[in-house]
């Protein structure tokens, strides 16, 4: 079986949320970013465990797991680019160009819409020429303005907001993936914002905090918690599932 999971807020936290006894898993010019319980640290590498984040690679290359532990595969880029053992898969990436390019009209347009967006408060990037990422002082305004989508998907998560081709998600990735191993034991999907619904949607069970609409994950079994301690809970109920402990 498969832990196929989203990272931050799912398997690390914000360094600024840091508990006594976390381990420190990322750090960007010298500060803290991000890190991990040591409970999730000693068994995460025995859970399958296979990333899927809308980090860029850069961002993803960043974490530094405890004990040398670097997941075999990773899915980065919201599902745009697949990395083995940590070396970027060109056939995946070109694919996830042609999705890219089918919607290019649709994210220039949006991107002049970012542009003129009063409540804009960070550059607009796009990420791994992918999708587009900026921040907002008021996300919901900006949602309206960029109005209806036909072909990408608006997400916001705190301030952080994205415009990603509908056809470049974590459910599609982590599927395309899981098809490639040819493993048939089922999968575990682990995420915390509405971005994860898709990679939730494809899982037998699926591991999500209870402030997500469990209405709109479309699975077998459902695996909930709060939000404080869901790093900890994700790994824990994988480890139960897979009967590692």
């Amino acid at each position: 079986m498969f832990l196929f999971a989203d990272l931050d807020g799912t398997i690390i936290r914000s360094a600024r949320t840091k508990h006594a006894g976390d381990i420190t898993v990322e750090y960007k010019d010298g500060a803290e970013i991000s890190c991990i319980s040591e409970k999730s640290a000693a068994l995460l590498p025995k859970l399958n465990f296979i990333p899927v984040t809308s980090r860029s690679v850069e961002q993803y290359k960043r974490i530094k797991f405890p004990s040398g532990f670097s997941p075999k595969f990773a899915i980065t880029d919201n599902g745009g680019n697949l990395l083995i053992d940590g070396e970027v898969q060109p056939d995946w990436a070109e694919r996830s160009a042609e999705i890219m390019r089918s919607c290019a009209k649709e994210l220039e347009h949006c991107h002049k819409l970012l542009e003129s967006d009063p409540d804009r408060s960070f550059e607009i990037r796009m990420v791994d020429g992918l999708f587009l990422f900026t921040k907002s002082g008021c996300p919901e305004n900006t949602e309206k303005r960029i109005s209806v989508l036909s072909e990408c998907v608006f997400y916001r998560t705190g301030e952080k907001v994205y415009v990603i081709p509908r056809r470049l998600n974590k459910g599609d990735g982590a599927m395309r993936l899981f098809r490639k191993l040819g493993n048939k034991d089922g999968i575990i999907c682990a995420g915390d914002s509405e971005m994860d619904i898709p990679l939730l949607n494809i899982a037998d069970i699926a591991v999500f905090p209870d402030s997500l609409p469990a209405d709109r994950i479309k699975c077998p079994v459902k695996r909930t918690s709060g939000r404080d301690g869901f790093c900890e809970y994700t790994v824990e109920a994988a480890a139960e599932i897979m009967g590692i402990y």
